[in-house]
């Protein structure tokens, strides 16, 4: 559930007493509400494969793993590792670009697939400027910006070589 609201994917129960849009006996306030929890979201996903180094301790070992990001935003990521840490383990990344580290709690814990495991981390300190990537902003619309490119007429013309 804590990585469903770091990313703002739907798909996890809702809470304990939150209405059901679908429950016709539900209020119109508590489905408005459900729908605006869904939606919020701290900062925009950017699905983009980054190449990162994963640390943590195993079974008291130091484990260290090479691996690609799935999605980043500015609060955390989502990765798939050989060995699972356990949720709320602390661990830290080192973005293979820039050297740059951060300290993150593991904030999901996924299902194993291809004898890898989707986990979900966040950062421990904000860390918006870790992955050197732009995010979009807060009123960014893929929509609108698709849009506006077919709209706009070309530059110019391409010409025919002889």
């Amino acid at each position: 559930m804590a990585w469903d609201k770091l990313f703002g994917r739907g798909g996890s129960a809702p809470a304990k007493g939150a209405a059901d849009p679908a429950d016709p006996g539900a209020s119109l306030a508590d489905s408005n509400a459900l729908q605006g929890k869904r939606q919020a979201r701290r900062s925009k996903r950017v699905f983009i494969s980054m190449r990162i180094v994963v640390k943590f301790q195993r079974d008291g070992q130091p484990y260290k793993e090479e691996t690609s990001t799935e999605a980043v935003n500015a609060h955390g990521c989502l990765l798939r590792l050989s060995v699972a840490p356990k949720s709320g383990q602390n661990l830290t990344i080192v973005n293979a670009k820039s050297n740059a580290e951060a300290e993150c709690r593991v904030a999901y814990v996924g299902h194993s697939e291809g004898g890898k495991t989707k986990v979900g981390l966040e950062f421990l300190q904000p860390a918006e400027h870790f992955w050197h990537i732009a995010f979009p902003p807060d009123d960014w619309n893929a929509a609108d910006f698709q849009d506006a490119i077919i709209d706009r007429p070309a530059a110019h013309q391409p010409q025919k070589l002889a």
